[in-house]
């Protein structure tokens, strides 16, 4: 388990495991700036990418794991008020523990909490992107079915995306190969990318000034192109109503009377 998320959630044979550090991004206006762009490009609107944000508020880290373009998500934080945006046809949300919450389509979310139960090992790709959780703030790694046919006919294996907006953007778009590819093969890559045995690395670092000039660029990039699908899928996550005034005081449970506030 890192940061509350139990990566025994993924499925097994997922196609890609996804996800970001919220916490980090709602922190960061960097951050914000570009996600506001990403959300452009999805359609959403500065209301949408607002009420998301806020709706999200106390969320720590966001997981999915993707299977035959079906998702199943995973939140770590304060998720225990969290509510489906709009009734979904089959899905649900379950809370795994106190501060973490699977949701998705209903046969996905029992077996992603019937694993937990079980503590089964993890996968491959549920070891790759939980070693790439701790240091990123979006992360993302799959198999080459996920790139595209094209990827497959070169002889790529997996790729895997990590993505760290602080004080400056930093992001690795590696694609591991079955073995050193063939210089036709990387007469077809795009210029910049290195290759070190056979995985090769499209890395980009912008400073924070130099970012915000080029949020254009980074978004119609095969990076952010990733990011972007990310972004969208937010919309589609549980988020806390903010018309219900929160309780901010203690609550003291199990007395003869009933939940007593306490308000010194």
């Amino acid at each position: 388990m890192v940061g509350g998320l139990d990566w025994r959630f993924a499925d097994p044979c997922a196609d890609a495991v996804a996800g970001f550090n919220f916490s980090g991004l709602a922190a960061s206006p960097l951050a914000r700036g570009l996600i506001a762009q990403l959300g452009a490009k999805q359609g959403l609107t500065e209301a949408d990418m607002k009420k998301i944000f806020d709706g999200l508020s106390g969320v720590d880290q966001v997981a999915l794991s993707i299977r035959d373009n079906r998702v199943v998500v995973m939140l770590s934080g304060s998720v225990a008020d969290l509510t489906l945006p709009a009734p979904e046809a089959g899905w649900k949300a379950v809370s795994v523990h106190a501060s973490a919450m699977l949701v998705g389509t209903a046969d996905l979310v029992d077996q992603a909490a019937q694993r937990i139960a079980m503590r089964v090992p993890l996968s491959e790709l549920a070891r790759s992107a939980e070693e790439r959780q701790a240091s990123s703030e979006f992360w993302a790694s799959g198999s080459a079915q996920i790139v595209g046919p094209q990827a497959l006919n070169a002889g790529v294996k997996r790729f895997w995306l990590t993505v760290s907006i602080r004080n400056r953007l930093t992001s690795d778009l590696a694609f591991e190969f079955n073995g050193v590819p063939s210089a036709k093969t990387l007469e077809m890559l795009p210029g910049g990318a290195t290759l070190e045995g056979n995985v090769l690395h499209a890395r980009m670092s912008m400073e924070a000034d130099e970012v915000q000039m080029k949020f254009g660029q980074i978004v119609a990039s095969p990076v952010g192109e990733r990011l972007a699908a990310l972004v969208e899928a937010a919309r589609y996550l549980p988020v806390r109503d903010l018309t219900i005034q929160r309780q901010t005081k203690p609550v003291i449970y199990g007395l003869d009377s009933g939940p007593k506030v306490v308000n010194q």
